[in-house]
């Protein structure tokens, strides 16, 4: 791998950072009725390295309110789903796998061999030899039934025309102990598609045309969801069915769009407990 000691370099603030979490723990209320205990991560990393006699700067940037202990027992389910959506891959202890989302270098800022040197200050007129990565791992919203983690990524290589983010998310069942998936709480996949499609043409007030869909026409099937007052949001990354300039879509699956009976059909009887359904 051409710029594994830069890959190296940064994964190590991170890494170190996440396996560190036990000892540093703070103990707070989230809520009256759950005692929890989190902590707060905040790691940034300015890096200098050149190619081809060119000066090139990394800024990245690590932030999180990190779960230890949720109801008085150890969260390990939830912080392996975390740390899941941060690598976006099941294979947790490969370490290039992680450094490879924290840091992916266009092809032309990897070199045969890079020596990345740490730099206190970033100065102003290097802005186009700049590149940036930053994480945000925040805690969206916690209930007395779930708990939402919202992960923020940003990556900017330099001289690129703009940035890509993404935006992931994790919930977590206070009652099971279990991150949620999918599978847990729609049993209906074809049924969802036609309902997402028509949320997005009531939320955004796109046409088919507008939107990226397959020769087979049908909408492919998010890779994120998140519930918010008991909604199903269904979530999509940028460039997954959009433009950048339309940029993520946000889809929520409102009762009102669909019968009773096909509320049924669509959610699991778990995922209809979940939005506390009744006809």
């Amino acid at each position: 791998m051409t710029n594994r000691n830069l890959l190296l370099a940064l994964a190590a603030i991170v890494v170190t950072a996440l396996c560190s979490c036990g000892s540093s723990a703070v103990n707070g209320n989230a809520s009256d009725s759950t005692l929890c205990q989190f902590n707060n991560i905040d790691k940034t990393a300015k890096m200098r390295y050149t190619q081809e006699g060119d000066t090139f700067y990394l800024e990245s940037s690590f932030q999180a309110f990190w779960p230890t202990v949720i109801n008085g027992k150890p969260c390990t389910e939830l912080q392996q789903a975390l740390l899941m959506a941060l690598t976006d891959s099941a294979q947790l202890n490969t370490l290039d796998l992680a450094m490879e989302y924290l840091l992916k270098p266009s092809p032309y800022l990897q070199p045969d061999s890079m020596s990345p040197q740490p730099v206190d200050v970033i100065s102003a007129v290097e802005g186009d030899n700049l590149s940036s990565s930053e994480i945000n791992v925040k805690l969206q919203d916690m209930g007395d039934r779930l708990l939402t983690y919202h992960i923020y990524t940003y990556e900017f290589m330099a001289r690129a025309a703009h940035g890509i983010y993404s935006n992931r998310f994790v919930t977590y069942d206070l009652k099971t102990g279990k991150a949620i998936g999918m599978q847990d709480i729609i049993a209906d996949t074809t049924l969802l598609r036609t309902t997402i499609l028509k949320s997005i043409k009531q939320t955004y007030d796109y046409s088919e045309d507008d939107l990226f869909i397959p020769e087979n026409g049908l909408l492919p099937l998010p890779t994120q969801f998140y519930f918010k007052d008991n909604v199903l949001h269904a979530a999509y990354q940028v460039y997954d069915i959009a433009s950048y300039a339309q940029g993520a879509i946000d889809a929520p699956i409102y009762p009102y769009m669909l019968k009773p009976e096909e509320m049924k059909r669509l959610f699991t009887p778990y995922g209809l407990e979940l939005i506390d359904y009744t006809e």
